[in-house]
Formats: C-alpha cells, sequence, structure tokens
C-alpha cells in the first residue's frame, strides 16, 4: 500500500526524495510519469515519486500536471503527501504547491520545509541560507533556465499563487511540537493556506513533522525530501517490518578530523554513540568495566536509534597519544594499540551477535580497527563492492559469524567534515531492505 506520495517535478528530484526513504527502510519505487505509475498501481511498495518533469515548463502547464499526478493518488489516501521542490527553489513551486492543495481539497494545509541540512540548505528569517550564503547571491541568480533573484521562500511562492501565506519562524520551532502544532492551527484559522518554516538542523526537521503529526486535517508536505522522511516517520510510515536497518559505527581514528566529523554526524542524524575511555580499555583492571558500560548503553538504545557507535575522541583534547598511554601503562606501543582496537571489536561483536539486533550493517574508522574487528568476527575476507568516496569501501565480510555484513570502512584522516554522513547514509540506502533471519 502507498503511504507516501512524492511529486516532483524532475525525475532527480524523484530519486533523491525516494533515496531518503530508503534509508529508512521503507521500499520505494520512482515512476517515470503519471501513466507508469497508473499502470503499476502496485501494492508492495510504501512510498511512490512521481516525475511530472515540469520544472520548465509554463506555470500553466505545471499546474495541470502537478494536479492530474495529486489527483491520481488520492484514492490511496496516503499518509504523507509531498510536493517534492527543488533545494534552491527553482522551478513552478508556488504554482505547483497551489495545484497539489486543490487536488487535495479545501482543508488542506501545505507547510514548506525548503531546507537541506546536510547540503548546506538552512532557513533562518524567513530567509534560505545555501552553504552560508543568502541564495539570491550563488550562482543561483543567475542560472541561464530557472533563475531565482529571492532569499526569501515565501516571497518566491507568492509570485506564483495568490493563496494566502503565513511562516513559522525559528523562535516556534525551537518552542518545541506541541507549541508547532498551536501556531499551525492558529495561523489556519486566520485563512493561511500555506506555511513556510524555518529550520536549521535535522532535529528542527524532526520537531516540526512532530507538531504535525498532532492535527487530523490533510497537510501537503513541500520540501526538497529531508522533511517529508522526517513526517512519514512521525505518521508510522512502514512500522510494520521489522528490519534490520540501524548502522553500527566502530571508530578507532583518533584526530581532530574524527571529531568534526562525528560533530557533523550528530547534527545529521540521530545517533546514540558513546566514547570509549582508552586508559580504562587499556588497563586490566578497567578494561572489562568500560566495555561493559558501552554495551549496555548501545543496547538501551537499540530499539530506537538507528545510527548506533563507540569511538574514541569527541573534542580535540580527546585526541590521545599512543607512546603518552604506553608510557602511562607500562604497556608497549604495540599492546596499547592492540588493546584499545581488540575492545572496540569486542563491543561490536556483542552487539552483532544480539539476537534482538536491528544491526545491518558496519562502519569502520581506520585500518587496525577494521582488521581487528573483522577478525573478532571470524571474518577471512572482504568482498569489495563500491567505493563510496576516495579511500572510503563498501563491501560485504565473508565468512565468520556475520558473513555478508553490509560493511563501509575508511581511513582515519579520509575526507572532509561530512565524510562520515556520506558514508553513513550510502550503508543506510544498502541496507534499507535488510530483514532478520529467525529460527524456530
Amino acid at each position: 500500500m502507498c503511504e507516501v506520495a512524492i511529486i516532483a517535478d524532475d525525475l532527480t528530484g524523484a530519486n533523491a526524495a525516494g533515496a531518503l526513504l530508503a534509508g529508512k527502510g521503507l521500499k520505494v519505487l520512482t515512476s517515470l510519469g503519471l501513466e507508469g505509475f497508473m499502470s503499476i498501481r502496485s501494492t508492495e511498495f510504501d512510498a511512490i515519486c512521481v516525475s511530472t518533469d515540469s520544472r520548465l515548463i509554463p506555470a500553466s502547464a505545471a499546474r495541470e500536471a502537478v494536479h492530474a499526478a495529486v489527483s491520481a493518488f488520492m484514492p490511496l489516501r496516503p499518509k504523507v503527501v509531498t510536493k517534492r521542490i527543488d533545494s534552491t527553489l527553482r522551478g513552478n513551486v508556488g504554482a505547483e504547491i497551489e495545484a497539489a492543495l486543490e487536488a487535495m481539497g479545501d482543508e488542506a494545509l501545505a507547510v514548506v520545509v525548503p531546507v537541506f541540512p546536510a547540503s548546506g540548505r538552512i532557513a533562518v528569517g524567513g530567509y534560505l541560507i545555501v552553504n552560508g550564503v543568502p541564495l539570491e547571491k550563488t550562482a543561483i541568480a543567475n542560472d541561464p533556465a530557472t533563475p531565482v533573484h529571492s532569499s526569501r521562500p515565501a516571497s518566491i511562492i507568492a509570485e506564483q499563487t495568490a493563496l494566502p501565506i503565513n511562516r513559522l519562524d525559528l523562535s516556534t520551532v525551537m518552542a518545541g511540537p506541541d507549541a508547532i502544532a498551536h501556531a499551525v492551527i492558529t495561523r489556519r484559522s486566520e485563512g493561511a493556506r500555506i506555511l513556510v518554516a524555518d529550520a536549521v538542523t535535522d532535529a528542527d526537521i524532526a520537531t516540526i513533522a512532530a507538531g504535525l503529526a498532532q492535527l487530523d486535517f490533510p497537510i501537503l508536505s513541500a520540501d526538497p525530501g529531508p522533511f517529508t522522511s522526517a513526517l512519514a516517520e512521525a505518521r508510522g510510515v512502514g512500522t510494520r517490518r521489522t528490519l534490520e536497518d540501524a548502522v553500527l559505527l566502530t571508530i578507532g581514528s583518533a584526530s581532530d578530523l574524527t571529531c568534526r566529523q562525528i560533530e557533523a554526524l550528530r547534527l545529521a542524524e540521530p545517533c546514540a554513540l558513546t566514547r570509549i575511555d582508552c586508559r580504562r580499555l587499556i588497563l586490566e583492571e578497567t578494561r572489562a568495566e568500560e566495555i561493559s558500560r558501552a554495551v549496555r548503553f548501545l543496547l538501551d538504545h537499540a530499539d530506537t536509534a538507528q545510527v548506533l557507535g563507540v569511538y574514541t575522541v569527541e573534542r580535540r583534547e580527546d585526541v590521545y597519544v599512543l607512546n603518552e598511554l604506553a608510557k602511562q601503562s607500562r604497556l608497549t606501543l604495540h599492546e596499547v594499540s592492540s588493546r584499545i582496537n581488540s575492545g572496540l571489536a569486542e563491543i561490536s561483536a556483542t552487539l552483532l551477535g544480539d539476537s534482538n539486533s536491528r544491526i545491518g550493517g558496519l562502519y569502520t574508522s581506520g585500518g587496525e580497527v577494521t582488521l581487528s574487528v573483522a577478525r573478532h568476527l571470524g571474518a577471512v575476507g572482504f568482498s569489495v563492492r563500491d567505493e563510496v568516496l576516495p579511500l572510503a569501501v563498501y563491501g560485504r565480510l565473508v565468512q565468520g559469524s556475520c558473513h555478508d555484513l553490509p560493511i563501509v570502512t575508511k581511513g582515519g584522516f579520509v575526507g572532509d567534515t561530512q565524510s562520515l554522513v556520506q558514508c553513513v547514509r550510502y550503508l543506510k540506502t544498502k541496507i534499507s531492505t535488510r530483514t532478520k533471519l529467525t529460527t524456530t
């Protein structure tokens, strides 16, 4: 049954929005057009994305295409209906939102969340900022086909529709779901048909979704993808599935870059991560207790978090120097490194071996850590499948207790601040349809 309907103005946008849902375990179909969707009518997909190919056509034709697409979906009674918009607001944004609302009925309200934090798109004070620059000051302003000359999403939309528009500012979003729900009800009662929301982080997006999930009137989501994904989750789409859709991170790299990558991941994805105290891990009298503490923390969050993990550094001052640890503990450098890596491997193996685990993929950082984890799991090799980014590889473990487990491994000094986010999202997409094998 189709629970999420996405109408995009081009195929790339349809696929991008669908990929975010696939990363959360939903089965997603992208139809190359309305005719294809009408011919399939498949019940096996949780979400269906349709491209109207309407970004570059006249506004009147775009209205007709979007109205027809939304009308085709309405008999399926999807939990989420989305007008997927470009992340830089190019095209017939206002006209297509108006058409979608008309197809949904007079009670419907459009909530526009025009942000994609992981791609540098945020909205503050009613302005869309792209990688720290107001939209109209970016190269998009000079796009030959669809130039954009304003940084205010509400103004861009208002140029193409006469429907009443209001805003949800960042202070309302930060006040929480109840405040958002109250504000939406109030603005709707005052006549607004379109609300444009500020948001800076994925947490802000999730908060808006939680607020809207409290409401019982039709909502049209309009966004580049992250808000649709959050709203689908808030409305329980796909919760009937039991999937191995969580990722376990085992990060042994100790560098300032690693710190920045972890912080970027925390902002981009809901995580349950715990830092390992390396000093406690290498000493016999505290080692078992430190391992047990980490395992308990991760198991306590295993039912709710899709990204779990252990790491060795959080702030620059946490970056440890092995020879200092060796000197303090009166061990050799090899012994210190071995104890840290084997401890991280033991934690990982315990989580992966838990019968209730939802972990379907593994990310490791640091060659020695990766080797230690693989050996602890009894793997004899690594089947290389793809390059995620330079020096970050995707593949499957060969043999052992986790045979065929999807894994992404990356060097500790590889990439930029967003590289860990890229790797995790890549892996989540790869494991989105994995199911746990059970025995009776």
